[in-house]
């Protein structure tokens, strides 16, 4: 742990206890402890954004950011095409053999 042996450890622990006294060293440890974590917890965080960064990168490489970018593009022409096929009026002889199939289901 940080290349500190066993009796360098309890060398610090001592001069720790001599500087500081029993009463503050335990509140000393516990802000410690909490530092520690929070630094863990960071460097943590720092290693899932550089992972997922490399991820990014290997879908760009293999894939090729421009397929990608071509791909979001055909998607929203398909979706512009939908929308304005939505918007046409209906052709006369689509109209007139929608109107003639629905008589023949109201006759039946």
């Amino acid at each position: 742990m940080f290349g500190i042996g066993t009796w360098e450890l309890v060398l610090i622990m001592a001069l720790a206890l001599i500087v500081l006294g029993p009463a503050k060293l335990p509140e000393l440890a516990k802000t410690l402890g909490k530092g520690l974590a929070g630094l863990r917890k960071s460097a943590d965080e720092v290693k899932r954004e550089l992972n997922l960064e490399g991820i990014r990168k290997e879908i760009e490489d293999e894939v090729g950011i421009d397929e990608i970018k071509r791909m979001v593009d055909v998607r929203g022409e398909i979706q512009k095409t939908l929308s304005e096929m939505d918007d046409e009026p209906e052709p006369e002889a689509l109209q007139e053999s929608t109107k003639s199939a629905e008589q023949k289901e109201n006759d039946s």
